[in-house]
């Protein structure tokens, strides 16, 4: 890391830890550190990141405590300094945090956030900057009663979805707050500002003495809020109605602002209502790629960081993760680990109750619509290892060899198996096993108990699983009207890449199986080899480079002189990652490597239509299960 030239830093404040990557104007990955909170900061008594259930707790409540955050960054900044990270190089910076979990300012913290000593760590000075001493976490599940409320208030889930992108879940921020103001009035009265943990990163990058409290609490991120059931995600062509829409900032439901603070629900006129509830949630960033700020003079006096370094909006660990590897049109994230998630782009607005919608976390507000589709299964390699130890001797390569000998084939005995261990996300509330086979194709599907062979249950889980993806990404390429209908035009390949990623994602059998039913190329990252004669796998942590690379975006912008057309953020990291292959002699020299991405399979020939002539039944299959179960 020797010279001059500029580095940018990502951040990911996670459940169990903070992360951070530095990288080059390259996309390079320079290095990565990071603050494990049970295990770097053992006195706050933490497991997995979260606190111990209190007897005062409601069933379902998982906090952390935001001291905890807090002190991770003031031990982060001293790692860098011991691992000699020229900060003074650094000239823009970017946070992710994880999803939907909220963090509570107090009246005092504009003064606290702009008086800072750099003599004094953080963790010494801030403590009664925060109205709550903790941040409900993702895992939270204690706000049914409030989920209820959110749906009843537009008129249930599916018109819930079509507002906000979600349904109400528990973990959303709306609920949360809603449960903080019922139970907490008096903290709540005390709150100046209500953010997520995204928006309470980025404002600790800009605090310090003489700083300007007007904006020392930064707002939140476009894509991050709508994790929350509080953002009106809708078109403003399909909502005429502009009393739905906040009055101070147009983004937030008029509606659900009223039920949050109470207003709609005859609460304590002390607790200022929806205009009050508008107010401590602030403004939304539109444009991620523009900066909300430079770095505090905390950072510049105590660690040496450079005072031109820009901070741009951080967003949720989900859109991190999702800038990480900078979908086209048509390609799609498949993480594979204990729960499985897809991501899709997309350029209609898709709501669905068994969906989140998301706008897409770096877009130019000049450039159109733009979103994401995350689906998010319970049944992923959780049940898959079941699978393994249950039928297939607990080993992998038994498993696999078990879904070679199986998998589905023309003219053979055709099996179907949903293993839905817990209740399912998507579809929504499914559970137990369900076995199906057809002996001839004009046979009539009945159900088993068990299959003839043990190991047709490895190939029955891989492929339903990937026939469930495929099916719902194809409801998403369709666009609103096929989301949740019997429309979807299953003969079309809805994918045309998948970046596979997550600890099954190693497993070539798993991503061969998802190459065949999609029938499109399975790609992962790489960057140029240290040695600079070939690729590397990109083993990097994706949501603190996600949150990097729109550091790098926003920064490169105002590089720009006025006649310069700005790129699309996409645009931007595919002519940057082609350049520098091209720079290190690279461009090329692998025909399975373009922008950084390279081939690990593709289809087999002739299998992809197997699954094509199949998908339709295994959807009539799937929805008899549910009425089964």
């Amino acid at each position: 890391m020797n010279g001059a030239s500029p580095l940018f830093l990502g951040l990911d404040a996670s459940t169990q830890a903070l992360k951070a990557s530095l990288l080059d104007a390259d996309l390079n990955v320079l290095s990565e550190l990071e603050v494990r909170f049970d295990r770097d900061l053992p006195h706050y008594n933490t497991s997995g990141g979260v606190s111990a259930p209190t007897s005062g707790d409601d069933q379902g409540t998982v906090v952390a405590p935001v001291m905890m955050y807090v002190e991770s960054i003031d031990l982060l900044a001293e790692r860098m300094r011991s691992a000699s990270w020229p900060v003074s190089r650094i000239r823009a910076v970017s946070a992710a945090g994880q999803q939907h979990a909220s963090v509570y300012f107090s009246r005092a913290a504009p003064r606290i956030f702009t008086t800072l000593s750099s003599q004094k760590s953080l963790t010494e000075q801030v403590e009664q900057a925060f109205s709550r001493k903790v941040v409900p976490n993702w895992q939270d599940s204690s706000t049914v009663e409030a989920c209820k409320a959110y749906e009843k208030a537009v008129g249930g889930a599916d018109e819930l979805a079509k507002v906000t992108g979600s349904k109400a879940h528990t973990r959303f921020t709306g609920p949360q707050i809603y449960k903080f103001r019922t139970q907490q009035p008096e903290a709540y009265k005390d709150t100046e500002r209500i953010g997520l943990v995204s928006s309470f990163i980025t404002t600790m990058l800009c605090v310090g003495e003489g700083e300007d409290e007007r904006t020392a609490i930064k707002g939140i991120d476009e894509s991050d809020a709508c994790g929350m059931n509080l953002l009106d995600m809708r078109p403003s062509s399909s909502n005429p109605n502009a009393e739905a829409r906040g009055k101070l900032e147009p983004g937030w439901n008029q509606t659900l602002l009223a039920l949050t603070s109470g207003e709609s629900e005859g609460a304590d006129s002390s607790l200022g209502g929806a205009s009050e509830l508008e107010r401590k949630l602030g403004v939304i960033y539109r444009d991620a790629g523009a900066p909300v700020g430079k770095i505090g003079s905390w950072w510049t006096q105590k660690y040496g960081f450079s005072p031109d370094c820009q901070v741009f909006p951080g967003t949720g660990d989900n859109p991190a993760t999702f800038l990480a590897f900078s979908l086209a049109e048509r390609q799609a994230i498949i993480s594979l680990g204990t729960s499985d998630t897809v991501m899709v782009p997309t350029h209609q607005y898709v709501p669905d109750p068994d969906f989140h919608a998301f706008f897409h976390p770096a877009k130019l507000p000049s450039s159109g619509d733009a979103f994401f589709n995350m689906l998010v299964y319970k049944s992923g390699s959780l049940a898959r290892e079941w699978i393994r130890d249950q039928y297939c001797s607990s080993n992998w390569d038994t498993f696999n060899a078990d879904v070679d000998k199986h998998k589905l084939e023309r003219g053979k005995e055709q099996r179907t198996g949903f293993y839905w261990l817990r209740p399912e996300i998507i579809p929504s509330g499914a559970s137990g096993i369900h076995r199906y086979t057809k002996q001839a194709a004009e046979g009539e599907w009945q159900k088993v108990q068990d299959f003839s062979e043990p190991g047709m249950n490895a190939s029955s889980i891989l492929e339903t699983q990937m026939l469930n993806y495929r099916y719902r990404s194809s409801s998403i390429v369709a666009g609103p009207a096929a989301s949740s209908s019997s429309t979807v035009d299953t003969s079309k390949l809805p994918l045309e890449a998948i970046y596979a990623v997550g600890g099954a994602s190693s497993n070539p059998t798993i991503t061969q199986t998802m190459a065949d039913v999609f029938g499109c190329d399975i790609v992962k990252p790489v960057q140029p080899a240290e040695d600079g004669k070939g690729w590397t796998p990109a083993n990097y942590n994706f949501c603190s480079v996600g949150a990097a690379y729109k550091a790098v975006w926003g920064w490169s912008r105002l590089q720009l002189t006025a006649s310069e057309k700005v790129p699309e953020f996409d645009e931007f990291v595919h002519a940057t990652k082609s350049k520098q292959a091209k720079r290190a002699g690279l461009a090329g020299a692998a025909d399975e490597v373009e922008g950084g991405v390279q081939v690990i399979c593709r289809p087999e020939e002739g299998r992809t239509q197997v699954y094509t002539d199949v998908i339709g039944e295994w959807k009539q299959l799937e929805e008899r299960a549910q009425k089964e179960q």
